[in-house]
């Protein structure tokens, strides 16, 4: 597997947890700063851009 697919990956895993925790985040009244820090913390955490 080269970088770039490695890197797809990485994304593409990032935005379906927080595509998951997004929904869930909406159906359990989460704050919206609170889910905003958790959004980019697994972005940071797959190492990979936030583009919103």
């Amino acid at each position: 597997m080269n970088k770039s697919d490695s890197n797809d990956l990485k994304l593409s895993e990032a935005r379906g947890l927080a595509s998951q925790l997004g929904m869930f985040a909406e159906e359990n009244d989460i704050p919206k700063d609170l889910w905003d820090s958790l959004e980019a913390t697994i972005y940071d955490f797959y190492q990979v851009p936030h583009d919103r």
